[in-house]
This record gives structure tokens, C-alpha cells and sequence, in this order.
């Protein structure tokens, strides 16, 4: 039986007093939540679980809807409104529960999804979190951070949303998690790198896709990749680049780190050549170079970019030993308009942009330096 109280009591306190007015002796948690918060007419439902006096084990929900009017005098109950629910046999609240996601769903399509209850306690503590937050230390802040970042699922998330999120942060932080951030996706795509350039036998493809998506790797000297593959009638380049510093384009022609010689040694003269394999890549990327050439008219008119004095850049193999190694610096000295590395080059050029990141971070995030990444670059 609800009784009137007194005027002086919050809502809050009208909540606990209906919690204590079930003569269940059986009662669980309870669940509330206010359903009209007027001026001068309020509504409270409250949800009783029931317990299995023996085994104390939820048996059933019970659902009861409060009515009050509320005076200068008391908050006045009215009975005439105030309803319960059974969730036993029959389960009322679960008919009750069926039947208005059926035929609500028609007229409020933008409230479907996942809802939860949350208990007055939890709900202090998020607000008792939202008061302390300013006044944590910043490493106390970033900790937390940390927390929300792991249990947060990008699914659940649009961009947009994030955009808003950093929308009203200050600029400084802004650039230290745009630049930690940064970092943390740059590092990945690096050992994803490593595991393709270690693997036994990748495809070409596959080196083309990771590389695509991450035109970083090959160097600050670049300034864009261009979305394009198709610039002659019979040839397909894997990629365009445009050089930062002139603004110059090169094409980079990508084959694999598979384990095949780039020389070979000749013992009567002491010295070393190009592979088979080599020569023949060598061919086809000054035809590209040729053809691109040959086409420049065409490409100024459709694309308005410039292939005059265009370059080319191969990606082949590995490091060797040191003769190898110098083999190879002879022959890209004498080459002209092409340039030869290998993986393990292209790997230690990703390295430095990493630690050029780790340096701009090097205050906030510690102890990740990727090993090798002042080696000397090829370029």
C-alpha cells in the first residue's frame, strides 16, 4: 500500500520508500526508473525480483507502476493509477515486453538496438568519475584512457563520433594522440611488412596491397601516391609516386624478397653480374620507362601530370653478403633513371619515418624504439 509523504522529500527518497513498501519478504535487487518527471505529476516503475526463498535464486520479476501528485503539502499517491505486474505464470511482463517492441518498433525505427539498466549506484559512480576526472594527474588521466581505448569496439562507433569526441579537446592534446596514434598503426603495418618480407614464399599481390595502403614505407621523399595503374595502352605499373622535393613522378615496379641470387659471381674476372632474374626485370621496367615517355603528350592532356625525366624505383630481394651488397651499390652508380634496392633497404627506410615518430612522442611514450632504425638508408 503506497501511502502519501512528506513534500520536503526528494525523488530519489519517493524511490527508496516504494522499494520498502513490498511486503514480499523475498525481495532481490530492484530496478527503478521515472517514467514522467513533471512539474507536479510523476510516475515511477519499479522492477522486484523475486527470489526462490530456499535456493535464493531469482524466481520471477514483479512490475509495479507509481502515480503522485505532488503539493505544497505531500506527494499524494493515486491509487486509481498505480498498477502491478506479475512476472510469474502467466509471465505478464514478458507478454508486455513482446507487445511493445512489436508495435512500438513501427513508430520509433531509431530506438531499436541494446539498452541497459543501470542501478543508481552505478550511476553515482559514473558521475562521482565524470566530477574526479579533471582533477587526475595526467598520467592518471592517460591510464584511464587507456582502459575506455580496450574495451571500446570500433563497430560500435562511427567516425564522425570520434571526430566529435576531439572536437572540443585542446590542440596540443589533440597532436599528441594524433601523433601516438600514428605511430601505434605505422608500427603494425611495419611488422606486417616484416612477417610478408620473411615469409617463404609471398606473392607479388600481396606486396603490392600492404604497400598500396601504406605509400609511407617508402620514404619522406614522397609526396603522394597516384591512384593509378594503367598509364600505356599495354602496361599495368604497380605504382606512381610523385617526389616530393621536384615534384617529379616514379614508377616503383614491386617484385618479391623470394630467396634468388641478384648477382652472380664470375671467378675468372673476380667480379659479379646481374642475375637472369635481375636483367629481366631490369628490361621490363626501362620499356615502362619508354613507353611513359612516349605517352607523356597524352598524360599532360587527360591527367595534367608531367612524366618528363621520370624515374624508376625496383624492389627486389634481399640483402646479401658484402660483395653482393657491393655489387649492387656499383650498379645503381652506373644506372640511369633506375634504382635498385632491396626489402631489407625498404624495410630500414619504414624504420626511420617510425623513429622520426618516436622522437615527436619520446615525453609520452617510452621504451618502443624499433631496433635498426638509424641504419644507414639507401636513399
Amino acid at each position: 500500500m503506497i501511502e502519501n509523504y512528506p513534500p520536503d522529500l526528494s525523488v530519489e527518497e519517493i524511490k527508496i520508500k516504494i522499494q520498502q513498501t513490498s511486503n514480499n519478504p523475498n525481495i532481490g535487487k530492484t530496478h527503478q526508473v521515472i517514467l514522467k518527471n513533471g512539474p507536479r505529476a510523476f510516475r515511477i516503475a519499479t522492477i522486484f525480483e523475486i527470489l526462490n526463498p530456499k535456493k535464493k535464486e531469482l524466481h520471477h520479476l514483479s512490475l509495479q507502476l507509481n502515480s503522485f501528485d505532488k503539493t505544497k503539502a505531500a506527494w499524494k499517491s493515486k491509487p486509481e493509477k498505480n498498477i502491478r505486474i506479475d512476472g510469474n505464470d502467466p509471465n505478464e511482463i514478458k507478454i508486455l515486453s513482446d507487445f511493445l517492441s512489436a508495435a512500438l518498433s513501427e513508430h520509433y525505427p531509431d530506438s531499436t538496438g541494446e539498452f541497459r539498466v543501470v542501478t543508481s549506484a552505478q550511476y553515482e559512480l559514473i558521475e562521482n568519475l565524470t566530477c574526479l576526472l579533471p582533477k587526475l594527474p595526467g598520467p592518471k588521466k592517460l591510464e584511464l584512457t587507456k582502459q575506455l581505448l580496450q574495451s571500446l569496439d570500433s563497430s560500435d562507433v562511427e567516425p564522425k563520433e570520434f571526430v566529435d569526441a576531439f572536437k572540443n579537446t585542446t590542440p596540443e592534446a589533440v597532436k599528441n594522440i594524433g601523433v601516438a596514434a600514428k605511430f601505434v598503426q605505422y608500427k603494425a603495418t611495419f611488422f606486417e611488412l616484416e612477417k610478408l618480407v620473411n615469409n617463404s614464399d609471398p606473392s607479388e599481390s600481396k606486396f603490392q596491397n600492404h604497400l598500396q595502403k601504406n605509400p609511407w614505407m617508402f620514404g619522406s621523399e614522397y609526396s603522394e601516391i597516384i591512384d593509378r595503374r594503367k598509364w600505356t595502352r599495354d602496361d599495368n605499373l604497380d605504382f606512381m609516386l610523385r617526389r616530393t622535393v621536384d615534384n617529379y613522378l616514379e614508377i616503383i615496379e614491386i617484385k618479391t624478397p623470394a630467396a634468388m641470387p641478384l648477382f652472380n659471381y664470375d671467378k675468372d674476372h673476380d667480379s659479379f653480374y646481374a642475375s637472369s632474374k635481375l636483367s629481366q626485370v631490369l628490361g621490363q621496367v626501362y620499356r615502362y620507362v619508354e613507353e611513359v615517355e612516349r605517352s607523356r603528350d597524352a598524360i599532360i592532356a587527360k591527367d595534367n601530370l608531367d612524366p618528363l625525366k621520370i624515374r624508376a624505383r625496383i624492389i627486389i630481394g634481399v640483402d646479401s653478403d658484402e660483395g653482393k651488397q657491393s655489387a649492387l651499390r656499383t650498379m645503381n652508380s652506373h644506372l640511369h633513371r633506375v634504382e635498385i634496392i632491396t626489402f631489407d633497404q625498404l624495410l630500414r627506410v619504414a624504420k626511420r619515418t617510425l623513429n622520426i615518430f618516436e622522437s615527436e612522442i619520446k615525453d609520452v611514450f617510452e621504451g618502443n624504439v624499433v631496433e635498426g632504425a638509424d641504419d644507414d638508408i639507401p636513399f
